[in-house]
């Protein structure tokens, strides 16, 4: 997830030590060719977009891409690729009109929702009541941590509970840092099983060699980004046990704008009760992120 301090899992430190390939993106791209590239006034919600977005004809999307598998570029380094864009996609069905997809700036992407430039932003964004104040969000991803382990589950760990009194290996700065040095290691200490010992370096790619070297028996990993790591290893990574520390991930929307967040909500109820939302997930392999029904403004 995307906070204000970014987790540094970007691409560059996705093409691991230990055998991950630089990213592609072909097999990424499930429910794209669904996606109208012209207004379709026939569509179940296009009554319900502004009039503004219906002149227009399209819904301009900002996104940072460079943060996989959630949004990011082919290997042609232009088209935006990612599971972002596929909900996009998805959703533009139900409205009957594109959503166009543009790379910027990831800090500046409020901004330019509210000065107009974009009409919507999606880019795992973290729905928090701070960018509450800003921006609406309608939440359509939950994200939390996972862990991700040797392939085989050497150490057989179920849930994070099973680190405590173990190594492990983490990125610096991270929300997983933060999460097992204030919660998870204390818990595990208070409860007589030892504290965590958390080895700790400034790149993704350094941790995992260190699980895969059995100097630490497991990672932490944002969940999308921990699947996709461990499906580009080529069999040396998998993840184990149920997210933690999970919330949502929310299309921003000006605050001025409250048809269009509507419209974005219906469309993705709408995708969610005819089982193509979670059919998407599961072409993603997070099952876990899903909501169970589409909220405004859910983020604590």
């Amino acid at each position: 997830m995307k906070t204000t301090n970014r987790v540094l899992a970007t691409l560059a430190a996705l093409v691991l030590a230990g055998g991950l390939s630089a990213c592609g993106g072909s097999d990424q791209k499930a429910g794209s060719s669904a996606a109208p590239t012209t207004v379709n006034t026939a569509a179940p919600l296009y009554a319900q977009l502004p009039q503004a977005i219906k002149d227009k004809g399209s819904v301009q999307v900002g996104t940072d891409a460079a943060y996989a598998p959630m949004e990011y570029f082919d290997t042609d380094g232009k088209t935006i690729i990612g599971f972002d864009k596929d909900l996009g996609d998805l959703l533009a069905t139900k409205l009957g009109v594109p959503l166009v997809f543009n790379n910027a700036t990831f800090d500046g992407l409020i901004t330019q929702i509210n000065s107009k430039r974009f009409d919507a932003a999606m880019t795992a964004m973290s729905d928090t009541p701070e960018r509450q104040k800003e921006v609406d969000f309608v939440d359509y991803y939950m994200s939390g941590s996972v862990m991700i382990v040797k392939a085989g589950n050497p150490h057989k760990l179920a849930s994070v509970q099973d680190l405590c009194g173990q190594t492990i290996a983490l990125q610096r700065g991270t929300v997983q840092d933060e999460y097992v040095a204030k919660e998870l290691s204390p818990s595990c200490e208070k409860a007589g099983k030892g504290k965590i010992e958390a080895l700790l370096f400034d790149h993704e790619s350094e941790a995992m060699l260190q699980i895969q070297q059995d100097r630490a028996v497991a990672g932490l990993q944002d969940y999308p980004v921990a699947v996709y790591s461990a499906k580009q290893s080529g069999g040396k990574y998998e993840t184990v046990g149920d997210q933690v520390t999970a919330a949502p991930l929310g299309i921003a929307v000006s605050k001025d704008d409250t048809q269009l967040r509507d419209a974005l909500k219906g469309a993705l109820q709408a995708s969610i009760d005819d089982g193509s939302y979670a059919k998407l997930l599961n072409t993603y392999g997070t099952p876990q992120s899903a909501v169970k029904e589409a909220t405004i403004n859910g983020g604590k």
